[in-house]
Parts: structure tokens; C-alpha cells; sequence
């Protein structure tokens, strides 16, 4: 790297990198000299071991490594110095070094599963709570059979080790070979919570065309944080901008006042009372207006976030790791990286289109209640108004396989998905997209949001990702599935479909639910996170979680110790539905 540094016109930004590589060298010589003291104090085992540590530091301190054991060392002390969280196509960048080891009998594959099972509680210990991804597999990959070696290996050491991080991502496909994905399968059905399944026969050429990016680029695609897509090498896409769509649909009906704290957050957009609304028509219609106001506003934001950090950090380390920084002679977000995109993270989606479902049924075609009384009742968290609570929770759910309903949910996630990436167009960023992802800001923000208009009461946590609310998918797993697969995954940049399964489901009936998985998948499913747990299981835990240390489960787009989540993250998880 310092050769190719040294070829460059020495820029500011090129001689800071070569500082940057120094410091780089210092950290591998420090390593060194704490590998040199330890020695004097190991036994004869251990001795062996820290010598190997060092003689592959000598190595990588000057060249580039040559064996699966140096490029562990060397990507390792790099994701520390740059400050990684997330360590990308692992197959792709250790899979090589793997299988010419093995081929070479420099190791066996017990050793690589042992270097790889230390690797993991390096991350486990790290633990960066929504991050610490490693992805493989999938489309891309230039020496698959290396790649598969290492998926193996990896889906070994995360059914043993069952830690909460790294999240262990499996992308895959219609060539993915079977025992890989029943490797994958029987590690979910474990408790293992991993691997996180991502589709790409879905996932490639959505990418594709959410980003406007070659073939070649969207087979890059990473997951990443709770689930939102970065090109490899390519883009950036973070921090993200975040939308509470139930809150700005309250406000829509309420003349632009949070019902929440009375403050009125409607901006300059002139909204008519709910009792001027006299269709639905023209409920959706303000609802859009206002949706397209703080659509811009984030998107603003999105763009403005960068400016600051462009101006007051270099990101130097990451800055090396991106394809065309030092070739253009640019730090990351100073035109370095080719593709400056962004996302926005969408909450209460669900909440928000069984809301207009439900007033869609019992205001403006069953005509029970006018809109302005079914606003006025929300706002009071429907006290003394029981009955209509009842039936706006008893009119139809998404997640139940529901034509209607599941169109309103749809229809809604088009609207927002569509104006978030025509906003990042219009302000020429690389792309600007949804991710329906879900980091417990759906309970967060459920605290600060009052009652909807689907009979949700007030301060009680939103929907998960693009999920049923707790509770509302009743009609089965399947149900269920078709919901979801019903979303295009060509307008959104990334999205979390989180379901719970007990373990007698997933042993007796392993059959039937691996069917049910591939049929959703093939109907169009982008992505599968399964958390599998006794019945009754988390309640227990609530009451005692001095027996349950290790009962890891899916919050959304990260795992979690359940004993160590939040009592309102908690009982989140418990509300949503679990299949036996």
C-alpha cells in the first residue's frame, strides 16, 4: 500500500494516508513487542502458539499476507484501526487464503474452524449491539468453491458458539448448493437466531434498479447495521435520516398539530380539518402532502449529515478500504467513494396502513363514525370510546394474507419508497432509499406517539420493520409469508422480515417449514430472520432471568441477550406472534 501511495502526486489527503500506514505499522509492531513478553511467561504450548502470532505479524507488517492465518491477523488489527463494525463478504476477502491452506496442508479445516471460532468471540467481545455483519455467498463471488469452504466453516462455528454477534448474514441463491442451506436451517432451528437469510435472485436485481447501478455493482450489495444495503467497495450510505410515518399521519388529520404534545409540526403545508375530508380520496391525498414535506426535509438532511462530517473527519482508515479513494486521490466523502447514497430508516409503516385501512372501512364505506370523531377518540387514547376501538382493531391486519388490507400496506410503502428515491435523484445523490428495518426505535418511538387509528393505544411500541403489529397475524405463518412477499423489493434499499417459531415446529415439522421458507422465497421474499424459543419461554425469562443468561433472540435487524433488553423492548418481542 505504501508503494501505491508513494506512485500518487502527494496531495494532503495521500500523505495523511501514508501517515495513516505508519501508524498502521506501529500497531502491528506494538503487537509484536506484547507478543515477545508474553512469550516469556507462556508454557510450552502456548509459546508455540504467540510464536506463530508473531513470525505472520512479522510477515504482514511489510507484505501482503500469504496464509489464511496472516490475513486473519491483518484484517483483524485493520477493522480496529479503521474502526469497522462491519467486516462485509468475508468468503470473498479469507475464503482464497482458506482453500489454499487446506489444499496445501498447511492446515486442516479443524484448524481453520479454530482460528475462525477465536475470531468470533473477538467480535462477541466487541459487541457494536446493531453491526458486527459478516455476510456470504451469493452472487459476485469470483472463486465459489473457496467461498462455499468458508461458509461451511462459518455455519459450524455459529451453531456451536451461539453468540449475539457477528451477525452472520447467508446470501444465497438458486445455485447456492443444499447442504449449505440445510447447514443454515438446522443452525436456525438451533436457537442460533443466525444465519440471517437474504435472497439474492430478489435482493441482485432490486438492487439494481433501486441504486441505478451495473449487474456487476448490485451483486456487491452488503447488508449492513440493521439491514440497509451498501455496493462493496462502492457507496456509503449512513448515518441514516428516519421517518414516523404513523405520527405524520396523525398529524395530517389533526391540521397539522402532534396530538402527542399539541405542537404543531406540519411546516408550511396547509392541511384542511379532518371534517373536511370528505373521501378517502382526499384523506390520502393530504396525508401524501405531508409525507412529501418531510420526505424533502430528510432528504436534506441526508445530504447535509455528510457536509459536516466531510468537513470536520477524513475517515482516513475506511478511506483505504474504498475502491477508488486513493485512485482519485479523495477522501471518502470528499468525492473519493464513486457512489454517495443514503438511506431512510421508515417506523410504524404497518401501524400507519391499517390505520387508513380501518378508517377506510368503518368512516367513509360502513359510515360508523365520522373521521373527526375517530381522530378526536385516538387523540384521547380512545377513553370512553371502547366500542369503536373494537372495531377498528377488529376491521382487517396486515399479515394475514388479506388482499385489501395487504394492498393499503402496499400502496403506502410505494408512495413513501417511490418519493424517498425521486428525492435522492433530485438532489443527485447516488440513491436515496427506504430501509424498513427495525433497531427497537419502533418501541422508542411508540413512548412518544399517541394512540392510531388501527386501536393501537397510546405510548405503546409500533410495529416491527414492515411486520404485523403484535398480535395481529392470526391466521398462520403462511398467511403471514404471503404478506410479506408481496412488498417489491425494487423500491427499498434494504428490509427486515422477523418471525418466531417454536422448536417443536422447527424439529417435528421440519418439512413442511422449509417448504413453506423456499415457497416464500420464491414468491418473491427478500430476506428471512427466525428466532426459535419454547412457548412460554420469554414470559419465564421476564419472571426469571437468572435461568435464561444465553436465550438470544431477533429484535429486528440485530440479536440480542433477552435478558438484557429493556422491559418495553421486551414485551415488543413477546407481543408478536409465535408458531407451533
Amino acid at each position: 500500500m505504501l508503494e501505491l501511495l508513494d506512485s500518487k502526486s502527494q496531495n494532503h489527503f495521500i500523505c495523511c494516508e501514508k501517515e495513516a500506514m505508519v501508524l498502521f505499522q506501529d500497531v502491528i509492531q506494538y503487537q509484536i513487542d506484547l507478543i515477545d513478553h508474553s512469550i516469556e511467561l507462556a508454557d510450552s504450548k502456548r509459546a508455540e502458539e504467540l510464536s506463530l502470532m508473531k513470525e505472520d505479524l512479522v510477515h504482514i507488517k511489510n507484505r501482503k499476507p500469504e496464509t489464511f492465518h496472516q490475513a486473519l491477523q491483518l484484517f483483524w488489527l485493520f477493522a480496529l484501526c479503521a474502526g469497522c463494525i462491519n467486516y462485509g463478504r468475508m468468503d470473498m476477502v479469507l475464503g482464497g487464503y482458506l482453500k489454499h491452506d487446506i489444499d496445501h496442508g498447511i492446515i486442516a479445516e479443524e484448524d481453520a474452524y479454530r482460528y475462525l471460532k477465536s475470531l468470533w468471540k473477538l467480535i462477541e467481545n466487541r459487541r457494536t449491539t446493531v453491526n458486527g455483519r459478516i455476510i456470504v455467498g451469493g452472487y459476485g463471488r469470483k472463486d465459489i468453491e473457496a467461498g462455499d469452504l468458508f461458509t461451511r466453516i462459518c455455519l459450524r462455528v455459529c451453531r456451536d458458539t451461539r453468540y449475539v454477534e457477528p451477525q452472520f448474514t447467508l446470501r444465497f441463491n438458486h445455485d447456492t448448493p443444499q447442504d449449505i442451506m440445510d447447514m443454515a436451517y438446522d443452525c436456525i432451528a438451533s436457537g442460533a437466531t443466525y444465519p440471517t437469510l437474504y435472497n439474492d435472485d430478489v435482493n441482485v436485481p432490486s438492487v439494481e434498479y433501486a441504486m441505478r447501478i451495473s449487474r456487476e455493482y448490485a451483486e456487491q450489495y452488503v447488508p449492513f447495521g440493521c439491514g440497509e444495503f451498501v455496493i462493496q467497495g462502492k457507496s456509503v450510505g449512513t448515518p441514516n435520516t428516519l421517518l414516523n410515518l404513523v405520527k405524520i399521519l396523525q398529524i395530517s388529520v389533526n391540521s397539522g398539530v402532534d396530538p402527542m404534545d399539541g405542537i404543531c409540526k406540519a411546516g408550511p403545508v396547509n392541511l384542511k380539518k379532518a371534517e373536511e375530508l370528505t373521501s378517502f380520496e382526499e384523506l390520502k391525498d393530504q396525508y401524501h402532502k405531508l409525507l412529501d414535506y418531510y420526505i424533502d426535509l430528510s432528504a436534506d438532511a441526508q445530504q447535509y449529515s455528510y457536509e459536516v462530517m466531510n468537513r470536520e473527519v477524513s475517515f482516513l482508515f475506511p478511506s483505504l478500504l474504498m475502491d477508488d479513494c486513493i485512485e482519485r486521490e479523495k477522501a471518502l466523502l470528499d468525492g473519493g467513494v464513486e457512489i454517495l447514497g443514503g438511506t431512510n430508516e421508515t417506523y410504524g409503516n404497518i401501524n400507519a396502513s391499517d390505520a387508513l385501512y380501518a378508517v377506510k372501512q368503518v368512516v367513509y364505506q360502513k359510515h360508523l363514525y365520522t373521521l373527526k370523531e375517530v381522530n378526536e377518540a385516538a387523540a384521547d387514547d380512545f377513553a370512553g370510546n371502547e366500542k369503536m376501538r373494537h372495531d377498528l382493531l377488529h376491521e382487517p391486519k396486515y399479515g394475514n394474507d388479506d388482499a385489501e388490507c395487504d394492498e393499503e400496506a402496499n400502496d403506502l410503502f410505494e408512495y413513501v419508497a417511490k418519493g424517498v428515491r425521486d428525492a435522492g435523484i433530485k438532489r443527485n445523490m447516488g440513491y436515496y432509499l427506504i430501509v424498513i428495518s427495525n433497531n427497537q426505535t419502533n418501541t422508542d418511538w411508540g413512548i412518544h406517539t399517541a394512540a392510531s387509528m388501527d386501536g393501537r393505544h397510546k405510548g405503546v411500541f409500533m410495529n416491527p420493520a414492515n411486520n404485523p403489529q403484535g398480535g395481529a397475524a392470526l391466521k398462520g405463518p403462511t398467511a403471514c409469508l404471503n404478506s410479506l412477499s408481496k412488498f417489491k423489493a425494487e423500491y427499498h434499499g434494504g428490509s427486515v422480515q422477523n418471525m418466531r417459531f417454536t422448536r417443536r415446529m422447527m424439529h417435528e415439522d421440519e418439512t413442511k417449514v422449509r417448504q413453506m421458507f423456499r415457497t416464500y422465497f420464491d414468491r418473491g421474499g427478500c430476506q428471512l430472520m427466525v428466532t426459535v424459543v419454547d412457548r412460554g419461554q420469554l414470559e419465564d425469562a421476564q419472571v426469571h432471568p437468572e435461568k435464561y443468561p444465553d436465550l438470544i433472540v431477533r429484535v429486528a435487524g440485530y440479536s440480542a441477550r433477552f435478558v438484557d433488553l429493556p422491559g418495553s423492548v421486551q414485551n415488543e418481542l413477546l407481543s408478536r406472534m409465535l408458531y407451533d
